[in-house]
């Protein structure tokens, strides 16, 4: 029921209560809102409490159902790699073929591991060959990278715990074990996803994108009201920017559905300014079919999204096929009917006219009127290509051999890409093998007792650059003490009592899984120590040593992970992220100027017949956002406090995408204009001069925008001015093609008033990037926390 309001006394019934009864409930609520704090959606509380019931459970089977040590061993942290070291995403059956993956791959790295660890050669290569393999493999899969720790402990665990080949067995036994048991229930017991919100949210937006287009459908194809929309774009960005992960990889399902966002938020804001403008009488029944076709897209689109399975459901796809089929009817109708109607017009009485000198967007809605709905009908083009992509419903891959045959491609593809030094993936992996290696080394050259833990400590260390190496290293061997001094405590408050230990067993799985998400990286390594602690001493007890021998352990892992760090990359993800970013604005400026130039000579046979052409530049700048992704990815993965906000990154990130869907609509302007007529009328040269003066301004700025990424503290160029002399060049050259009677006049000012529509918003953009860089620069000039 309803809670007293603050002012109100307590209820009459309080007091014979007395006070001891209402705190559990208040405590009850005071930690679930710490949790939810700490953990949004309570995805790692979930996953360790499933894990706190099963691991002690297959801990159990196998400590009282065999009579050899292996066993237990492999099972207890088969188990824990399995629950809380994997947390694949994707449907139900995406998420089951992972786990087998990682099952059948594992026990090869099991055996493997085995048999070479009575070799030292064998075991430092192995440790090499299988560290690089298993980290390089997440540049084409997130679930690679999302099974790379558990797929890593399984070779880790045999390599550095040496065994004859008779002990391979055993060794599978316990890992078979724990698969029987902790797959299905990481499937089937709190399996939610955890970019379903993503999802959800993502459908939210294009339902109240629906919505008002097709408000604005039934009234005239206007729509006043655009709070929902910006409500709901605002909650997909925060959604976006709070989810911890983000689904990229090679594959294109892998890649759309973070591409989902940015498209979205423009969908978004071409809805709002295609259903701002009051279309004239004669058009109006054109532009409230778009719009009509347009909601629907969007409502098919939110239908394939909140799908748990769409891949499952062809119909869905099929639905939103045959609606795009619409909208591209729709948006072919009223193209051919403004251009109709505009070179019919020339030299007639009734031709249109432009009444607006002193803005070029005003020009550009009195003379194509439908220009843009029709932006917004290609801008939902592309959405619904990659949602199609994003759910794994691609038209034309019908059969799953074909579908696999293309993945493996794909993946084959992008893993060549990044087999150089440039390369951030490439140098991240590199250095975990290295590190990883000189650890088993280390094992194999020294007398250490339980050599696993020297090569998981350096595994827990190992970040992107030596400062957050360092840092971590300090933190791991903190949480390891301080875990090594509660398991002593513990251990010598029971004493030799077996059933004491089982009893804390399921506590200390909650506290080891739950803890680094919401304390702290050295809580979850003192909660860790404590679990171990605890296994080892059900297993062969040997009181407390278990706990200061891991400490020692740590201590070489970690002074291998830090020595590692400060040899291969002390700069880390952070400088290379800034070093993509200034790359995917240099280059998507540079398609942009491309793109730009081919609209402004249209008619003399350089355009693409298909409209759309993959020239130099634009291969240029889609290869440069992935290297971008890549770097998002690692920048993400880095552990350590994060130097600038993680909204202005997604900022950052959303401005370059913007210019590359900029450049990628010019590209898709219509060319009507017939190579080899006349030479252009005066007016018309001196327009396109400006027009292209006006883009090499704004290309300019965003090169000097991307040099200055790579500063510490970089600072925004100041914002170029709007030449005054744009408006009135463009109006005087749409005058004189009219008065001339000069179709093909008309086609060429029309597409650089579609040019200049385009410059304006991307001088928004600016002005929003150069608040952005003032951000990156106040967070720069304070210290990391």
């Amino acid at each position: 029921m309803d809670n007293p309001s603050p002012g109100a006394g307590p209820p009459p019934h309080a007091s014979a209560r007395g006070h001891g009864d209402g705190d559990a409930p208040a405590s009850g609520h005071a930690l679930r809102a710490w949790l939810v704090r700490r953990d949004p959606g309570l995805r790692a509380t979930k996953r360790s409490v499933r894990a706190a019931v099963l691991v002690p459970a297959v801990f159990a089977i196998a400590e009282y159902g065999t009579t050899n040590s292996q066993t237990p061993l492999f099972a207890v942290f088969g188990s824990v790699s399995l629950l809380l070291f994997t947390d694949f995403g994707g449907p139900l059956r995406v998420r089951a073929r992972s786990f087998a993956v990682l099952w059948v791959v594992s026990a090869v790295l099991i055996t493997v591991g085995t048999l070479c660890s009575t070799n030292a050669v064998a075991a430092v290569v192995g440790m090499a060959v299988i560290g690089f393999l298993v980290l390089f493999t997440g540049v084409v899969s997130p679930q690679a990278v999302a099974a790379s720790t558990a797929a890593l402990l399984t070779f880790v665990l045999p390599v550095s715990e040496r065994a004859p080949a008779s002990a391979v067995p055993d060794r599978l036994a316990g890992w078979v074990l724990a698969g029987a048991l902790c797959i299905p229930a990481a499937l089937f017991v709190w399996g939610g996803r955890w970019h379903d919100p993503l999802r959800h949210a993502l459908a939210a937006a294009a339902r109240a994108v629906a919505d008002l287009t097709e408000t604005a459908a039934g009234s005239g194809g206007v729509a006043g009201d655009h709070s929902a929309v910006d409500r709901s774009l605002g909650a997909l960005r925060e959604q976006y920017e709070a989810t911890p992960y983000r689904p990229t990889g090679a594959g294109p399902t892998d890649v759309a559905l973070t591409n989902l966002v940015s498209r979205l938020e423009w969908v978004g804001s071409r809805a709002l300014a295609a259903t701002a403008q009051v279309p004239p009488p004669d058009e109006r029944v054109r532009v409230e079919a778009v719009e009509t076709a347009a909601a629907d897209v969007l409502r098919a689109v939110g239908d394939l999204l909140v799908s748990p399975d769409p891949g499952a459901h062809p119909q869905l796809a099929t639905t939103l096929r045959a609606a795009v089929d619409r909208l591209v009817s729709a948006r072919a109708v009223a193209t051919d009917a403004v251009l109709a109607a505009l070179v019919a017009g020339v030299g007639a009485t009734g031709a249109r006219t432009v009444d607006s000198a002193t803005d070029p967007a005003a020009a550009l809605g009195e003379v194509d009127p439908t220009f843009p709905v029709r932006m917004l009908a290609f801008a939902l083009e592309m959405l619904a290509e990659v949602a199609l992509d994003a759910l794994g419903t691609q038209r034309g891959v019908a059969h799953p051999v074909s579908r696999a045959a293309d993945t493996l491609r794909s993946f084959a593809r992008v893993a060549a890409g990044h087999l150089t030094l440039r390369s951030v993936w490439f140098r991240n992996s590199l250095r975990g093998a290295v590190g990883l290696a000189i650890a088993v080394l280390v094992v194999e050259e020294t007398t250490v007792q339980h050599g696993f833990w020297v090569v998981l400590g350096t595994l827990s260390v190992l970040r992107s650059n030596a400062l957050g190496t360092g840092a971590t290293a300090v933190r791991a061997v903190l949480g390891t003490a301080i875990g090594f001094l509660v398991g002593y405590v513990v251990l010598l408050a029971l004493g030799p009592h077996d059933a004491e230990l089982w009893l804390l067993l399921p506590v200390a799985v909650l506290v080891a899984g739950i803890a680094p998400t919401t304390i702290s990286f050295t809580a979850g390594q003192a909660g860790f120590t404590v679990l171990v602690v605890l296994v080892f001493n059900v297993i062969d007890p040997v009181g407390s040593r278990v706990g200061l021998i891991r400490v020692e352990d740590v201590l070489i892992g970690a002074a291998v992970s830090v020595v590692v760090g400060l040899l291969f990359w002390p700069r880390g993800a952070a400088a290379a992220l800034g070093r993509a970013l200034g790359i995917a604005y240099a280059t998507s400026a540079s398609w942009l100027a491309e793109a730009v130039d081919l609209v402004a000579r249209a008619g003399d046979g350089s355009t693409s017949p298909e409209g759309i052409a993959w020239t130099p530049e634009r291969i240029a700048a889609m290869a440069a956002a992935r290297r971008l992704d890549d770097a998002y990815r690692q920048y993400l993965g880095e552990r350590g406090a994060k130097r600038v906000p993680q909204p202005v990154i997604t900022r950052l990130l959303t401005g370059s995408a913007r210019i590359r869907l900029t450049a990628l609509t010019l590209d898709g302007l219509p060319d009507l204009a017939v190579p080899g007529g006349p030479a252009p009328l005066p007016e018309v040269i001196r327009a396109r001069a400006t027009v292209t003066a006006e883009c090499a301004s704004v290309e300019s700025w965003f090169d000097r925008f991307a040099s200055s990424l790579g500063a510490r503290a970089p600072e925004a160029p100041a914002l170029p001015p709007v030449d005054d002399r744009l408006a009135p060049e463009l109006v005087a050259a749409w005058d004189a093609v009219c008065r001339a009677g000069r179709r093909e006049g008309v086609i060429a000012v029309l597409r650089l008033l579609w040019v200049e529509e385009r410059m304006a918003d991307l001088r928004v953009l600016q002005a929003d990037l150069a608040t952005t860089v003032t951000g990156v620069a106040t967070a720069g000039s304070e210290p990391a926390g």
